[in-house]
């Protein structure tokens, strides 16, 4: 045990005094602490790397289309009592045709459409409902085989998912309900 002691304080004292500073100081004697630079021009070692967004590879650019294509019309539920047709209380329903978009309480025409994908479309649309009228761009992409819709609003930010309504259970496939 006296052991043990002795060698501990040995090795205290092998780590200097505390005048000295050691690592623990807060003021370093006589060191100069360097600046990072703002940028490599300030910086000729190339001592810092600043940090920088990774490029992506360019996404194609977008292909405009006069109508939307057949694999997204349809009648698209958010829940299943949306899909089936008559019933009031739909407000999850939306309906896609060639000319634009129709849900519980409005309708969104589309001015202009373009294919970022296969599967994503970009739309501008022209919208009226409840007496107001509003122009608003969105994102439809289809996943799982075709079987879901992904609609994404880009101001404000909001994404709404989607199920294909099941054969049979169409009804109108007008935005307008006709």
């Amino acid at each position: 045990m006296r052991a043990t002691v002795l060698l501990s304080a040995l090795l205290l004292a092998a780590c200097g005094s505390s005048d000295e500073g050691g690592n623990n100081s807060s003021e370093p004697a006589g060191q100069t602490i360097e600046q990072t630079p703002s940028n490599l021009q300030d910086d000729p070692n190339n001592s810092v790397v600043p940090l920088t967004t990774p490029t992506t590879a360019a996404a194609p650019s977008p292909t405009p289309v006069a109508g939307l294509p057949e694999a997204f019309h349809g009648r698209w539920g958010m829940v299943a009592n949306d899909c089936v047709p008559g019933r009031a209380d739909a407000k999850g329903l939306m309906i896609v045709a060639a000319d634009g978009l129709g849900f519980y309480e409005s309708r969104g025409s589309v001015k202009q459409a373009r294919q970022l994908r296969a599967d994503t479309l970009e739309l501008d649309l022209a919208f009226t409902g409840e007496g107001q009228e509003w122009d608003r761009t969105e994102t439809l992409t289809l996943a799982d085989d075709g079987r879901t819709l992904i609609r994404e609003e880009q101001r404000p930010a909001a994404s709404y998912r989607y199920s294909k309504c099941p054969a049979g259970k169409e009804g109108p496939v007008s935005p307008t309900g006709a």
